[in-house]
């Protein structure tokens, strides 16, 4: 993973895990650094400032505009997802961003919705956005060993 070949491969990383104590930032922060310092571009948005930016777009009718900005990066990092509840426009943007990305871009989501057993209104939301092309998933903990 730390060769950052699935970068190229435009394929995904998730790293869920439901519990706050356990890290999941941390191995994106580190992967993103590392891409930044082979000289790729790294987009990273909280699912809230991610929302607000899809939203102004909205407004000029700039959002493709906003999006294809957003794609440019080799890697898109969404973090913040499962921690607060999720409205509609933040699911929107979600599914834009993904969407957009799909077998173009790396996406990297850490996440504290249980893949598996997602049941909240707001997680039903953005269960509903594709699955990405492939992803990995580890246990925050293997990270720390």
């Amino acid at each position: 993973m730390i060769t950052l070949e699935w970068i190229g491969r435009a394929e995904n990383l998730v790293i869920a895990d439901p519990d706050v104590r356990h890290g999941k930032v941390a191995p994106h922060r580190d992967l993103a650094q590392a891409a930044i310092e082979k000289g790729m571009r790294v987009s990273w948005f909280i699912l809230e400032t991610l929302s607000t930016t899809i939203s102004k777009s909205k407004v000029d009718g700039s959002t493709a505009r906003a999006v294809a900005r957003i794609c440019r990066a080799d890697l898109i990092v969404i973090d913040d997802i499962g921690l607060l509840p999720v409205d509609e426009d933040a699911a929107e943007a979600f599914y834009r961003i993904i969407d957009a990305a799909h077998e173009r871009r790396s996406t990297a989501v850490p996440s504290n919705i249980q893949l598996q057993t997602a049941s909240t209104r707001s997680h039903r939301r953005l269960s509903r956005v594709r699955p990405p092309t492939a992803s990995c998933t580890r246990s925050p903990r293997d990270h720390h060993r």
